[in-house]
């Protein structure tokens, strides 16, 4: 239980909290103004490596004055407890932003500057974080991306020009690997910190290159089911081609993605400010309209319509199928007579009935999740496509009822009802493709 007031802080509420952590938010008595601390958790502050890692996070960000990394205040001790005074930050952690959906590629190219940045200004220190994730990013309400637990941090040319002052070599380095342990998160790691091989910059490039892969797909490429398939996905697999996953993701892209995830360090970024400029340049590419084939995959024009107008078309084709499988579910009886006179057989009448009764939930999801902004929507209608192709190709087959009496138009009519489901993913194009929104996806997936 954390007192109300520690030392000079009157404790307002708890914040969050994980395995190496309990952060809460505190007001500073003395200077008036909001702080988070961040207790080191009961059962672990007898552990001395644990008190170590929590001790080495404090001094290594501390030794890092850069808007991209939480500052910290101090390093403080109440009744045994440690804790450390940071910034409070107001957001949310780049894990909840992505959550299975990529992320629109300016904002994604914005917070991956903006880490590069603060990566490049810890290896000046000499310091490599070694546990570059999502979890371990911040983006605040602002948009701005700040770079948390330095735990795992380690100098890889410890020279008393990088230490800060008050810290020694032993207390900069990590927990031994001599006896088999891995050191960071295993699903960001680099192959040379799963072999227990030395680390630097490289180390740190290729866990944000696996950060930027996930923010462009929605997924890591190397999780497997299991700790050690994910090992040997990442040791022995090549990442998937991020159009995989995301076909409008610029080629550029791609490129600097393949080149921080090389298995061997030396195929990498030399360093986080060379990342940092290709990002850059492909962000001013992109912001000038360049999309040169050399930067996008050549893509046909989506339709010049507001996105408010596409999701507005979309649900009214939704409602326009709902009103027509309400008739035929009222007038069946009507709907197999005249299948009977006119072809003698009443199959045909069953097979709009069928298409109906299928279609009518069909269409209340796809209603319901424009209006609502489903998460990933797009993707969502990629899969039901098929079925969507299906049941539409059997329901443009109405007019075909009466061909014999109208002819040519029944055709056109039949034609404009099975082009129907390639109109609707078109309008889910145009509504999220370039504009953002939770559900931006139809191009297989993307999003805010």
């Amino acid at each position: 239980m954390i007192p109300e007031h520690i030392s000079h802080f009157r404790i307002l509420g708890r914040l969050g909290g994980g395995g190496m952590g309990v952060v809460y938010k505190a007001e500073d008595v003395r200077l008036g103004r909001h702080v988070a601390l961040k207790f080191l958790p009961e059962d672990l502050s007898r552990n001395h490596q644990a008190v170590d890692r929590f001790r080495r996070e404090a001094r290594a960000a501390s030794a890092l004055n850069h808007p991209h990394i939480c500052t910290i205040h101090d390093i403080d001790e109440h009744e045994g407890q440690i804790f450390i005074v940071m910034e409070l930050l107001e957001g949310q952690t780049l894990k909840y932003h992505i959550f299975r959906k990529p992320c629109e590629t300016l904002w994604l190219l914005n917070v991956g500057l903006q880490v590069a940045d603060a990566l490049e200004a810890a290896h000046a220190k000499g310091i490599v974080h070694r546990d570059i994730k999502p979890a371990n990013i911040f983006v605040t309400a602002r948009g701005d991306a700040k770079v948390l637990d330095f735990g795992l941090a380690k100098l890889f040319h410890p020279s008393p020009s990088r230490v800060s002052a008050g810290a020694s070599a032993a207390e900069t380095v990590s927990l031994s690997s001599s006896a088999g342990l891995l050191i960071g998160t295993v699903g960001y790691m680099a192959p040379e910190q799963l072999e227990s091989e030395p680390v630097d910059p490289r180390t740190d490039i290729y866990a944000l290159g696996l950060v930027l892969y996930e923010m462009a797909t929605g997924r890591n490429p190397f999780l497997g089911q299991s700790t050690s398939s994910t090992i040997a996905n990442i040791l022995k697999e090549q990442p998937p081609a991020v159009v995989r996953y995301n076909p409008i993701a610029p080629a550029e892209l791609e490129r600097v993605l393949q080149k921080c995830l090389r298995k061997r360090k030396d195929e990498r970024y030399s360093s986080a400010r060379d990342v940092a400029l290709d990002l850059a340049a492909l962000r001013r590419t992109l912001e000038s309209g360049e999309h040169g084939s050399a930067v996008l995959p050549q893509k046909p024009a989506p339709l010049s319509l507001s996105r408010w107008m596409a999701r507005t078309l979309f649900a009214f084709i939704q409602l326009g199928y709902l009103a027509m499988y309400a008739l035929v579910l009222y007038k069946f009886h009507d709907l197999f007579r005249v299948s009977h006179e006119l072809y003698r057989s009443a199959t045909l009448g069953g097979v709009l009935l069928i298409a109906a009764t299928l279609g009518a939930p069909v269409r209340l999801y796809l209603l319901t999740a424009v209006i609502f902004d489903y998460p990933d929507l797009g993707q969502k209608f990629r899969l039901l496509f098929p079925a969507v192709l299906v049941l539409d190709l059997a329901w443009g087959a109405t007019p075909m009822l009466f061909l014999g009496q109208l002819q040519l138009a029944v055709l056109l009519c039949a034609a404009a009802l099975a082009f129907l489901p390639f109109s609707q993913r078109l309008l889910l194009y145009t509504a999220y493709a370039h504009s953002g929104g939770r559900s931006s996806a139809i191009q297989m997936p993307r999003s805010n």
